[in-house]
Formats: structure tokens, C-alpha cells, sequence
């Protein structure tokens, strides 16, 4: 039986394939356009993902020549064209991978997805109760400086309350991207013990149907794992000339922080005093850190 050295094209799509994906999170990783679909905390998994792709890859490039007989070779012809056929969706995925703009998510997502101030717990001001920050981890404001039966760490032993500590003693609270999340969730669950303070922020315009023709929402995107869980999160806003904003716009505020109703809920609203247009940051997003 005769046997010669062939090229196994289905084994060299595969190849190919797998050197496509590794190049593309390679490419993902080094231009930064990553960050508009995953948290930064994830880019080193991604980067160990492309790394064993690529390996799977030379294996797989090693199977792409090989010794056959003629007649299997005609005998299993027909159902090489079968299998070609199966891996189209990977290359139909791969070019629109490469090929598809990467934009960040911008002002009509948030319209359909809409800001969660009615879904805000009721708010008391008193301590000893347990706040609900980014990533969903409970921590408890207490008094005690021992650990309490809950296993809840005391306060010295908290960054978080070091961070709202300092929030409480300010007169004007800076928001920026590494407190965004603290002061939004911080400030909308105890708007009372935040009424009369300063506040200055950045963000883009969101309009809902319920709001006045003098409120808006001041928000960002906050991703705590992927762009696909990504929700608008920031505060109300009012200013008498607010129609003239239109939704998406950038704007770099200051205002004073007061009560409000939304829907049967006291909110934090703010009045503002000064604003002027911004840029969207290069980064829009705001990823949670505590």
C-alpha cells in the first residue's frame, strides 16, 4: 500500500482559526480596547487566554501534515467538506471580531436600561445597618472597635469606612473615578446626611420620561465584570434651563446636594449652581474597587 505526505486542510483551518482568536486578544489586550467590554481586573486572564490559545495552535499546526494511504485519502474526502463546513461560525465570529467597530456604550442604552432611583433602599441614617456596595459584598457601619458576632470587621479595619468617614466631614465631595461608586451608593441610600454638602462630578446627560422638564440624570456606565452588566449610575439633577441639554452630553457640574421625591422614594438631588461642557473621558466607564 502506498503512503505519501499530505496536507491536512481541515487541521490547517483549525490552525488558522486558533491563530486568528490568539492574535485578536493579543491585539485586544496591547490597543486597550479591551476596557470597553471587561473589567482591568480581568485583562490578565484574557491575556493567559490568548497564550493558551496559542499553544493549542502549534499543536495544532502539528497535525497539519501527515502520512496517508491513497485509499483512505479518497475514501474520507467527502467527509472533510462536512467538517470544513462546521467551522464557519468561527470564522464568520472571528472577522466580525476584527472587522466591527469598538465603540463605548453610549446615551440610548442607558434610556433602555434606565437609572435605579426608585429601586434605592429606604434610607434611615442610622448605624449599625448594613450597606450594599459595588460587587454586592456587605459591610456593616458599627461603632464597636471589636468585631462583632457577625463577623463584620470594625471600623479601623475597614477601608470603606475610612473612605465614608471622610465623606461625612467634607463640605464639598470630589467625585472621581475612584470614589464614583462609593459616593453614589453612599449618598443615595443616606441623602439626609448629605443635604446642604457641595458636590461636583462629571458625566453624560440622561433624560427619562418621568422627569420634569427641569431634571435630568447626571451618569456614568459602571461595569463590574463585562460590559453586558453594565448599568447608568449617578444622580438627579436640577437646573432651569436643563432642556437645553441634550441626552449624551458631557458635563463637568457643581451644585449643592438637597432632598427630593422620586416616585414615593427621598432622593438626593442636585441643585446646580455651575456647569460646563466636557469631553467624554477616554475611558468612559467606571469600574467598582471596593
Amino acid at each position: 500500500m502506498k503512503r505519501r505526505f499530505s496536507l491536512n486542510t481541515e487541521a490547517v483551518f483549525k490552525t488558522l482559526i486558533l491563530l486568528g482568536f490568539s492574535a485578536f486578544l493579543f491585539w485586544f489586550v496591547k490597543s486597550n480596547n479591551i476596557v470597553y467590554y471587561i473589567n482591568p481586573r480581568f485583562v490578565r486572564l484574557t491575556e493567559a487566554a490568548a497564550v493558551l490559545i496559542f499553544l493549542m495552535f502549534l499543536v495544532q499546526a502539528g497535525n497539519s501534515f501527515r502520512w496517508t494511504s491513497v485509499v483512505h485519502s479518497c475514501l474520507c474526502h467527502s467527509g472533510h467538506s462536512h467538517n470544513k463546513l462546521a467551522l464557519l461560525p468561527f470564522v464568520v465570529t472571528l472577522m466580525m471580531a476584527f472587522l466591527l467597530p469598538n465603540n463605548a456604550l453610549d446615551a440610548s442604552m442607558a434610556f433602555n436600561k434606565g437609572m435605579n432611583l426608585s429601586t434605592r433602599p429606604t434610607t434611615s441614617g442610622q448605624p449599625g445597618l448594613t450597606v450594599t456596595v459595588p460587587g454586592n459584598v456587605p459591610t456593616t457601619q458599627t461603632n464597636n472597635n471589636n468585631s462583632n458576632s457577625q463577623g463584620y470587621l470594625p471600623q479601623e479595619q475597614n477601608p470603606m469606612q475610612a473612605k465614608i468617614d471622610e465623606l461625612h466631614k467634607t463640605s464639598l465631595i470630589n467625585v472621581t473615578e475612584d470614589n464614583f461608586s462609593l459616593v453614589t451608593n453612599e449618598v443615595n441610600m443616606y441623602p439626609e446626611q448629605y443635604a446642604g454638602k457641595e458636590i461636583t462630578m462629571i458625566g453624560f446627560v440622561l433624560k427619562e420620561q418621568k422627569f420634569t422638564t427641569d431634571q435630568f440624570g447626571l451618569v456614568r456606565y459602571v461595569i463590574t465584570c463585562c460590559s453586558a452588566d453594565a448599568m447608568p449610575d449617578g444622580f438627579m439633577c436640577e437646573y432651569k434651563n436643563a432642556s437645553n441639554f441634550r441626552e449624551g452630553d458631557w458635563l463637568n457640574i457643581r451644585g449643592t446636594i438637597q432632598l427630593g421625591k422620586y416616585e414615593g422614594n427621598t432622593i438626593p438631588v442636585i441643585r446646580i449652581t455651575a456647569f460646563s461642557k466636557a469631553q467624554e473621558p477616554q475611558n468612559p466607564y467606571i469600574y467598582p474597587k471596593f
